[in-house]
């Protein structure tokens, strides 16, 4: 498949026919509009200006507010392939979309297709994928420190922990926002972490988590994601190993 030419479809072409999809099998536009929402955190308002501004379809992907961590939980196949499988990361957005409007025609009942629960910020109206993300109304964060202060008061020490880790362990690496989280690059994404209600997720990649799985077996993984409680000690030595580890395997490929 020719992925950048899927990229640089136009949202107001694919917008109607995800619609069209979906009101054939009974479904309606609303809804169509609340699994977008769920899945990528725009406001309906954020859709439909998409729907007109010549954004394309890549685009709408890479600067979703705040991509729902419970989109991890989609399964299933589409077009031939399972979407928990497709290992390019913007093809796996387009396809977990894809998949949620197929569950939509066939009728599947709204609460089993949002796995998770839509917040909306009451000053603004933006929807996020998890309720504890204070942020600022109408902005998303564009530096680390922004997404930092953007988060609970509560949760703030733990994300500058890991932070202040990564950063020690990463010293040549440049800092940026990627999809919607705080992120170590050096000629690719190196390691990622963001905030959740009852835990810190760090991307190493499918790779770090394979290579460090003895050691992570208290803690919750998946592919490419490591899950570390606030109830429990950060393992910083170990976050920075990882780190160093991802520099080493990705950082020069």
């Amino acid at each position: 498949m020719d992925y950048e030419k899927v990229y640089a479809m136009k949202f107001e072409k694919i917008y109607p026919l995800l619609t069209a999809k979906a009101e054939k099998k009974g479904r309606t536009r609303e809804e169509v509009q609340r699994v977008i929402c769920w899945l990528t955190g725009y406001t309906i308002e954020e859709i439909e200006n998409a729907a007109k501004n010549s954004t394309t379809y890549g685009d709408f992907f890479r600067n979703a507010p705040a991509l729902n961590p419970d989109r991890k939980l989609i399964k299933g196949v589409v077009c031939g392939v399972r979407v928990e499988d497709i290992e390019e990361p913007l093809m796996q957005e387009i396809r977990y979309l894809d998949k949620l409007v197929d569950e939509l025609a066939k009728g599947k009942p709204m609460e089993k297709i949002l796995r998770g629960t839509l917040w909306k910020c009451p000053k603004c109206g933006r929807a996020f994928a998890h309720t504890n993300q204070e942020h600022y109304c109408g902005e998303a964060p564009k530096t680390i420190e922004a997404y930092i202060e953007g988060q609970a008061e509560a949760v703030r020490p733990y994300l500058r922990q890991v932070n202040d880790t990564v950063k020690s362990a990463l010293p040549d690496a440049a800092e940026k926002i990627s999809w919607s989280m705080p992120t170590y690059w050096k000629k690719h994404n190196l390691i990622q972490f963001a905030s959740f209600k009852k835990h810190i997720g760090l991307y190493p990649g499918p790779e770090a988590v394979e290579a460090f799985a003895d050691r992570l077996s208290e803690y919750k993984t998946s592919k490419g994601a490591i899950q570390f409680p606030y109830d429990k000690p950060l393992p910083l030595a170990l976050i920075a190993e990882i780190a160093k580890w991802c520099e080493k395997e990705y950082g020069e490929t």
